[in-house]
């Protein structure tokens, strides 16, 4: 009873709303009319018994009973139509402007806090009017196709022989000619022509593209006016198109060797949405052949909502423009993470050499650190020793060969991102990505031990050898006294604090495949063979051994400086800004806990030590969970996949711990871990003989 009631109601309010619907000749027909039809659609959402399909169906069988009402309305909706301006919005609308990413962000800030002014009757301001909120193209999507086909015939405007569709035809052709002039111009732009290399500057499919459709507009016109059919004019402007989306992809190929810029990306998206728009707006016009042209005009007036629904949207500005910089980003950061997922038990030990020798040279750091604090010297000063201490002391390490632990889950993300293969946005495999994690985790394993090991007893060497010089401990009694306090795990911020540390070891990562990135785009080691005063002073041959090095190692040089500044500066940050801002970190963390045990003698509480033991650890799986978590979220996207069945992978990996847990720790010998394994040729043949 209550949803016939619902129903009565609801068919009443629209009545009311629809016998508002009057086309006035001395008058433009009033947008509040559909603007409170919208609001009557909206309801659908509120109300389970008459959602948004319900409610379009009543709309639809009251036009179909009430003839005089569906002659009023019809008329009004032709009026309405009539009247707008489609050329701008077909041929701007949801296409990236021509700005640099800065502006683009500074833009939409601004527009979010004051709302810019559209010209009058466009069909971009009337979307704006009538589907102001930002969700509205999601139910609006979810009304089937049929029924706006069904809603178009009741109104006659479902031919395209109708006036109304004369003058959008007519305006698609012009907005045709906007993004065609506008895919040439960025077609020949310098640094995408330089791209692809100086052979294609003879011949340009991006200028030929815009030569033909001038030769077929004329014409176009002028059937559009007779009421004829455009019979499928623009095939080899069809196949031109194809042939600069090779030539899009060709540049999105080079730059895996030559490096992308922000602002060649940008050029690109927009070079692929205005494609992408002409593309759709000849197939709308006639110009292509198209199974069902109702339905694709449906689909673009969804795509036209949507975009102005989310034209003031920072998220998908960032997402849309650092996309393919973000892919080649992640793909550096993943060949350097090729070293921390060991698949032999010869790559497995040298690893624990690595981590071994980086925890020696992090006990020394944190002493430093520790002598630096002792200076008592103002916080700025103080934050600038410990960044220079850590961010030196890093590149050090680097440059030795060593390898801190906690920095591989940035670069391991990555890798493991690599290797996946995505379809609609899913993983479509889970074989390599369950391997590669107990690689991962098995490495992880063994270099963290390596850090923490050696860097708690290289600590407790010098603290021993220092303080029997000294007749005195190393560090001081209050020192070492805040040192156990900052691991406690429950009385201290040492969680938070190890979170802002994994932030800045995810941040690293980032770094290094930015730089990496520059390093190929501007073509840092071929400059430095041509730095003439350079050469002058270590002679040819070391300029040229310099390059070689810093073509392999700028990003990890950069990341590891980079990533000791952070460190060094975060607490200085925190005092800025009145927040107890700090970092914890698992091997340094280590080192300051065997300095304040020798300071205080060995002789604390056995509950005091355990619980800062706890703290340690606690403090690097937070580092660890933190940096991998963030990596491995942006590899996935910058790669369009955005679900990887994470309880079937869990269920994989859970199952395989049980079965075999010595895999996670340590390596079969001399051989690659074991798992899903990939037929070989030889297997191949043999099988093909069989």
């Amino acid at each position: 009873m209550s949803d016939l009631k619902s129903r009565t109601n609801a068919t009443h309010s629209l009545r009311v709303i629809l016998q508002g619907m009057e086309a006035d000749e001395s008058n433009d027909a009033n947008i509040v009319h559909l603007a409170h039809l919208v609001d009557w659609l909206r309801m659908g959402l509120i109300t389970p018994e008459l959602d948004v399909q319900s409610r379009f169906r009543i709309l639809l069988d009251v036009l179909a009973e009430e003839p005089e009402l569906r002659q009023q309305v019809a008329a009004f909706v032709e009026q309405f139509l009539g009247s707008l301006k489609y050329l701008y919005t077909f041929a701007e609308l949801g296409i990236l402007n021509d700005e640099t990413f800065g502006q683009a962000l500074s833009n939409r800030i601004f527009q979010r806090m004051l709302p810019a002014t559209v010209e009058d009757k466009t069909v971009q301001e009337s979307l704006n009017l009538v589907f102001p909120r930002k969700n509205d193209h999601e139910w609006l999507s979810e009304i089937p196709a049929p029924f706006w086909t069904e809603l178009l015939s009741y109104l006659g405007i479902s031919e395209p022989t109708v006036p109304l569709w004369r003058k959008v035809r007519m305006e698609a052709i012009d907005s045709m000619e906007i993004l065609s002039v506008r895919i040439a111009g960025l077609g020949v732009d310098s640094e995408f022509v330089q791209s692809l290399g100086a052979l294609d500057r003879e011949s340009s499919p991006f200028v030929e593209q815009l030569l033909e459709l001038r030769a077929v507009m004329e014409n176009a016109r002028q059937r559009i006016v007779d009421n004829l059919e455009l019979d499928d004019m623009a095939q080899h402007l069809d196949v031109l198109l194809d042939q600069c989306k090779q030539q899009i992809k060709r540049a999105y190929s080079q730059a895996r060797n030559q490096g992308i810029s922000v602002g060649l990306s940008l050029r690109l998206i927009r070079l692929e949405q205005s494609i992408k728009r002409l593309h759709v707006l000849m197939m709308l016009s006639g110009l292509l052949p198209v199974n069902n042209r109702a339905e694709l005009a449906i689909d673009f007036f969804y795509t036209l909502t949507r975009e102005e629904n989310r034209k003031h949207s920072i998220v998908d500005l960032w997402r849309s423009t650092t996309g393919k910089v973000a892919q080649r980003i992640t793909e550096y950061a993943s060949r350097t993470g090729e070293k921390y997922a060991t698949e032999t038990a010869s790559e497995y030990w040298s690893m624990a050499k690595a981590a071994a020798g980086a925890g020696v040279v992090i006990a020394f750091l944190s002493l430093i650190k520790a002598g630096i604090s002792a200076l008592n010297l103002p916080p700025l000063w103080e934050a600038v020793g410990f960044s220079l201490n850590y961010g030196l002391g890093f590149v050090f390490i680097h440059i030795l060969s060593y390898t801190i632990a906690t920095k591989q889950p940035a670069m391991t993300a990555a890798r493991l991102a690599s290797a996946l293969d995505g379809y609609k946005g899913k993983l479509s495999s889970q074989d390599k990505i369950e391997t590669l994690i107990v690689q991962v985790a098995r490495t992880q394993f063994i270099a963290i031990l390596g850090n923490v090991v050696l860097a708690f007893l290289t600590a407790t060497a010098v603290a021993l050898a220092l303080g029997y010089i000294m007749a005195g401990p190393v560090i001081g009694d209050a020192k070492a006294a805040k040192m156990m306090a900052e691991l406690n795990p429950i009385a201290s911020g040492a969680i938070p604090h190890a979170a802002i540390a994994g932030v800045c070891l995810y941040l690293s990562g980032v770094i290094a495949g930015y730089y990496d990135n520059l390093c190929l785009y501007y073509r840092i080691p071929s400059r430095l063979r041509k730095v003439t005063w350079l050469r002058s002073l270590l002679g040819v041959q070391r300029v040229n051994q310099l390059a070689d090095y810093v073509a392999d190692n700028l990003g990890a040089l950069a990341s590891n400086f980079f990533f000791g500044c952070m460190l060094g500066s975060i607490g200085f940050l925190g005092l800025i800004v009145g927040l107890p801002l700090d970092i914890r970190h698992i091997t340094f963390s280590t080192a300051n806990l065997a300095y304040a045990l020798h300071s205080q003698g060995y002789d604390l509480p056995l509950q005091e030590v355990v619980l800062a033991s706890i703290g340690v650890v606690v403090i690097g799986l937070v580092n660890l969970a933190v940096s991998f978590s963030l990596a491995f979220k942006t590899a996935l996207r910058a790669r369009g996949i955005y679900t990887i069945g994470g309880w079937g992978l869990a269920r994989r990996l859970i199952v395989r711990f049980v079965r075999r847990p010595q895999d996670f720790f340590i390596p079969p010998p001399d051989q690659a871990l074991q798992g899903p394994s990939e037929p070989t040729e030889k297997s191949v043949q043999t099988d093909e003989l069989k």
